[in-house]
């Protein structure tokens, strides 16, 4: 289990000192796991492409990096960083980048109750129906991601939420931590309000609850 390999992909849009903050964050506080960081920049504004290039620069904290043309907004930029991903990962976290670190731990003990015969496991839960776990820390086997990948009709949060109804109705299982502050931090919406011209936002949410006609997300208080 020491020799569990994860490819982070970490998408960066503007706020540079909350992109600074996380990539430090998980740089230095993660421990008893082989991992890489990729970032794809969606074309954010100088300041934080400066950052960015910098820690490039210094050697150790980014391994791999992409600086997009565009905004491809969470989906599309996803997809991207997983092309980018070494062969021998086992497992792609999606991380945000408006995250602080509060354990060497978090990413270990995310592993250690990712379901064993693959599936999903999440810092952070949606207990509004379709209840779900959330998007800024979800961690997937590289496998399945690279099957089903997050629907670009859906460009933000309804296309990670449209992957785990496709990873529930292949028994699959995904295991979600409710409450997780001694673990990990998420500021939320630091990026600013640029998804709402994301396509796939206006659809309908009982829509949304028929993708989940097969499982069932399984919650956990805390780890």
């Amino acid at each position: 289990m020491k020799n569990r390999k994860v490819s982070i992909l970490m998408l960066t849009y503007n706020a540079p000192l909350y992109v600074l903050r996380s990539i430090i964050s998980v740089r230095k506080k993660t421990e008893g796991v082989d991992f890489e960081l990729i970032v794809v920049d969606n074309n954010s504004k100088k300041f934080t492409k400066k950052i960015l290039q910098k820690l490039v620069n210094k050697g150790k904290y980014i391994d791999k990096i992409y600086f997009n043309l565009q905004n491809d907004y969470f989906a599309g930029g996803n997809n991207l960083a997983s092309k980018m991903a070494r062969s021998q990962s086992d497992y792609f976290l999606l991380l945000n980048s408006d995250i602080k670190i509060r354990s060497k731990r978090w990413l270990s003990d995310l592993l250690d109750i990712h379901p064993a015969c693959g599936g999903i496991s999440s810092y952070g839960a949606v207990l509004a129906e379709p209840r779900r776990a959330d998007g800024y820390c979800l961690l997937i086997n590289s496998e399945l991601y690279k099957k089903y990948k997050l629907d670009e009709e859906f460009q933000w949060w309804w296309s990670v939420t449209k992957l785990q109804s496709m990873v529930l109705k292949e028994n699959k299982r995904i295991v979600s931590v409710v409450h997780h502050e001694n673990k990990l931090h998420h500021y939320g919406g630091k990026s600013g309000k640029g998804y709402r011209d994301a396509k796939g936002m206006n659809i309908d949410i009982e829509e949304v609850k028929k993708w989940f006609s097969m499982g069932k997300v399984e919650f956990i208080d805390y780890i």
